[in-house]
This record gives C-alpha cells, sequence and structure tokens, in this order.
C-alpha cells in the first residue's frame, strides 16, 4: 500500500523558460545544483526530442555521463489536460512499487527525476518477441498493484476524461486559416459526442477489470536496456484506474507510430494472441492464480475486449490532439494527428464493435 508519509518532495520555487536552449540550461543548473553536489562547470545538457507536450532535458556529469538527470518543464496550458498533483502521487506509487525512476524535486513548472538509462522503443523493437514479452509480463505485474491507495480514484479514467476534453475542443480558431482546416479536417463537433456517447454504452458491457494503467504506452514511454534484459515505462502523466483492456488497446494503436503514422503497423491478430497469452500467464502469476487454467476462448473474448477499447483509444487521442492544436506552443501539427487518429476511429468502428466470441 502507498505510504503517504513517503510524500514529501522538495519544491523548488523556479520557473524554468523554455524559450531557448540557454534558458533551459541556466534553469535546469539552478535546479542540479540544488538537489546534487555538482558543479556548474561539471554539468552537460542533451535536450530530448520526441514529446508532445513536454520539454525534456537531460542533465550528466561531463567526466560521467552516466550519472544523469532528467528535467521536464510542463508544456504550456497542459494543466487543462493533467492533473498534476495527481501526476506526482502516481509517480511516487509506481517508484515506491519499482516501476519507474525516482523523483528528486518539483519545480513551479515541471520536476526532476533520475533518468534511465537504454533505448526508445521503435516500431521494430516493439514486435520482438523477447521484448515483447518483457513489455506483457511488465504491465501485467503493474495493473496488479493494489486498489487501496489513499486519494487515488479507482474508477474508470476513460469516459469522465472523454467527456472533460469534448468540453474543451474550441470552437473555432482565432487564425481564420487555421479555423478553415480545422472545420474542413475534423467536421461538426456534435458528431464526436454522439461518439462518445456510443462507444461507451458498448464497452460498458465488455466488464473490463478496471485496473492502475499507465494510459498513454507509445513506444517512446518505453525504454529498453540491452545489458539488463529488461523494459521500463516512463512518463506517467495520464496514468491512474482505467480498464485494463483500454492500456493494452492503446499499447497496440501505438505500433503505429506517431511521427510517420503507419495503420498498416497495427498488429495482427496472431501477434495479439501471442502476446495477449503471454500477458494473462503473468496476470494469473500476480494474482495467485494457476496460469493453466487459462483457456483458449478467455484469451479470443480477451482479443475482443482490447481491440474494441482500442476504437476508446482512437478517440481518445484525437480529441486531445484537437486541445493541443488551441493551447500547445509547441510547433507540432496536431490537426494533422487528431485527423490520423480520428480517421482510425471511423475506420476501425464497424470492424471492433462487430467483434463477437462464437463458442
Amino acid at each position: 500500500m502507498f505510504d503517504k508519509s513517503n510524500c514529501t518532495l522538495k519544491k523548488l520555487d523556479i520557473v524554468v523558460s523554455p524559450n531557448s536552449f540557454s534558458d533551459v540550461c541556466a534553469g535546469a543548473t539552478s535546479i542540479i545544483t540544488r538537489i546534487k553536489d555538482w558543479k556548474p562547470d561539471d554539468i552537460g545538457f542533451e535536450l530530448l526530442t520526441g514529446g508532445f507536450t513536454n520539454h525534456l532535458v537531460k542533465c550528466y556529469l561531463k567526466n560521467n555521463p552516466d550519472e544523469a538527470v532528467l528535467i521536464r518543464i510542463y508544456g504550456e496550458n497542459t494543466e487543462l489536460i493533467i492533473d498534476r498533483d495527481l501526476e506526482v502521487r502516481n509517480l511516487q506509487i509506481m517508484c515506491e512499487a519499482g516501476f519507474c525512476a525516482p523523483l528528486h524535486c518539483l519545480f513551479t513548472n515541471g520536476l526532476c527525476y533520475d533518468f534511465t538509462p537504454g533505448e526508445v522503443l521503435d516500431i521494430k523493437m516493439v514486435r520482438d518477441p523477447d521484448i515483447s514479452k518483457l513489455i506483457a509480463t511488465k504491465l501485467a505485474r503493474m495493473h496488479s498493484i493494489h486498489r487501496n491507495v489513499d486519494g487515488i480514484d479507482s474508477q474508470d479514467s476513460i469516459f469522465p476524461f472523454l467527456y472533460k476534453l469534448f468540453h474543451q475542443i474550441p470552437e473555432s480558431f482565432p487564425d481564420p486559416v487555421k479555423d478553415l482546416r480545422y472545420k474542413s479536417l475534423i467536421g461538426p463537433k456534435d458528431k464526436l459526442k454522439e461518439e462518445i456517447d456510443c462507444l461507451k454504452a458498448h464497452l460498458l458491457k465488455t466488464e473490463s477489470p478496471i485496473v492502475f494503467c499507465h494510459n498513454d504506452l507509445l513506444l517512446r514511454n518505453i525504454i529498453y536496456n540491452n545489458e539488463k534484459k529488461e523494459v521500463t515505462f516512463i512518463d506517467f502523466e495520464y496514468a491512474g484506474y482505467n480498464y485494463q483492456a483500454f492500456d493494452i488497446g492503446n499499447h497496440f494503436c501505438e505500433f503505429s507510430g506517431v511521427a510517420n503514422f503507419d495503420p498498416n503497423l497495427y498488429p495482427s491478430k496472431d501477434f495479439q494472441i501471442n502476446w495477449l497469452k503471454i500477458y494473462l500467464e503473468a496476470w494469473y502469476i500476480e494474482n495467485k492464480l494457476n496460469p493453466k487454467d487459462i483457456t483458449e476462448e478467455e484469451i479470443e473474448k480477451f482479443y475482443i475486449i482490447v481491440n474494441k477499447f482500442a476504437l476508446a483509444a482512437h478517440l481518445y487521442w484525437g480529441i486531445w490532439a484537437l486541445i493541443q492544436s488551441a493551447y500547445s506552443k509547441l510547433e507540432l501539427d496536431y490537426l494533422k494527428y487528431a485527423k490520423l487518429k480520428l480517421d482510425q476511429y471511423f475506420s476501425r468502428k464497424e470492424e471492433f464493435l462487430s467483434l463477437e466470441f462464437k463458442s
């Protein structure tokens, strides 16, 4: 059980400006020298790319690059979507359970935590049999964390969050060119509300268990350490209790990548069945059940439910990207990403919702 007595974190009254690399380095130095016995001239910096909402910088000792921490600077207006207090509690729960690197401190617009060495997954690595087995096993362990955690809502988060996001979708954009593109790409806002209602009614019937989920298990949030032969999940901004099948379905959706999104990379049924079997074996062991009791019928039903929840993942991130297109200052084409995710939702909707178990 999570011990609230361990929740005290150093909080620094420092704002790190993301406006330039020199500003980031200056702010990061102010933080590092307060939590580490490092001299400013000994610190090296590397701005990490690929983030969708935040700025991330690796700070390391020049004479020992393996000694490193990460400074994450929150993206502007991300508090509209992310509960930062809840994020910190989630991180501490994960740290205590051995699922993520220790937190060092909070600062006004971000946090600092240990660097996790290894390789960020790509579209090939995630399909590697050995690595995918590690992911399935680790996720089953994370999903088995006990639910009796004070201050953490153990109800599902996907549908409340979807409705919250829906109400934040802008009616229009001040920039007329962007507004025209938004309306031509996305269509009527009310249509999305109808889809949330429809999907909720369908998915509630699946009775997928509610567990502690990562909720954002895209490839760059999985680190593989070849030397230790282990995977680590990072970035628990969206973590919380949710449907088990959502976390897995969302992970499968991320096989298609982000920057070079390719829906044809969604994993095949054969791959998923094998992955889900490994997951269920680990899930049974974690929950003190006999994995020999797993049946082919159970795996098939699980496959059906996971793919139905993959629709929720597409809808979730499609609407999320619409919010980002309105408020984020990062130079990313969020409207394009929203279009890609929503197109996947509509193109797969009939196929996945019609899946039924045939005994």
